[in-house]
């Protein structure tokens, strides 16, 4: 992480777009260490068509000198092909009874945790997958989210009725990750930085056991005499 932080010492001043800044950061500093391990689980491995699936974004793995951060941004993608979340959300928000803030960003005095936001996301031609944006950010320079293993945030998504036998993944789409580190005093920089995604388990899908309706006490033809 001190390398992270003399890069970023190195630039100060420098008025650049986030995304120039990503570019320069990614180019200058490919041999650092990552700033942490994301990792995005469900509470089952297999689900059956119609059932709720909670989904977590667990944080870990960070430098032991490492000072927190004053913003966290990132996007967990799945196929709307498979799930949904209507009745969690209105208007694409994600209602306050339906979203949990972990224990460490819970504290609405010192963080600014945004209701997560569902929306399209386009990777390549496949426009079937949305992304759940989580975003919190300390509400002074006082504050910091820790650097911490740390569950970030839990959330609903439900298997559309209809859906067959099949596996798919929810996980973060890392490319539009943005964090923002907090240091002594009144620096912040922006940067997108590397970090270890852990990769997810396949979410499976089964179909419900059909159930017989034969019953062995009795034949609808007797036996001829």
């Amino acid at each position: 992480m001190n390398k992270r932080f003399s890069f970023k010492k190195a630039v100060k001043g420098m008025k650049v777009l986030p995304l120039m800044f990503s570019m320069i950061r990614e180019s200058a500093m490919d041999t650092t260490a990552p700033a942490m391990s994301v990792e995005v689980t469900t509470d089952k491995e297999v689900y059956t068509p119609g059932e709720e699936v909670t989904v977590l974004l667990y944080l870990r793995d960070f430098a032991s000198n490492d000072r927190g951060y004053s913003y966290f941004n990132f996007i967990i993608q799945y196929d709307s092909q498979v799930f949904h979340n209507l009745e969690y959300t209105q208007h694409s928000v994600y209602t306050d009874d339906n979203y949990t803030a972990g224990n460490e960003v819970n504290n609405l005095f010192q963080f600014n945790f945004q209701n997560p936001v569902d929306g399209s996301i386009y990777l390549g031609m496949n426009t079937s997958m949305r992304g759940i944006d989580i975003q919190v950010e300390a509400s002074s320079r006082q504050h910091s989210i820790p650097a911490v293993d740390q569950t970030l945030v839990t959330f609903k998504l439900r298997v559309k009725e209809q859906t067959l036998a099949s596996s798919s993944t929810i996980s973060l789409a890392n490319e539009f990750t943005r964090i923002r580190t907090s240091e002594a005093g009144s620096s912040f920089y922006l940067y997108s930085p590397d970090v270890t995604v852990i990769p997810p388990a396949p979410v499976f899908i089964t179909q419900s056991p059909s159930v017989s309706v034969f019953s062995s006490g009795s034949r609808s033809n007797p036996p001829l005499q």
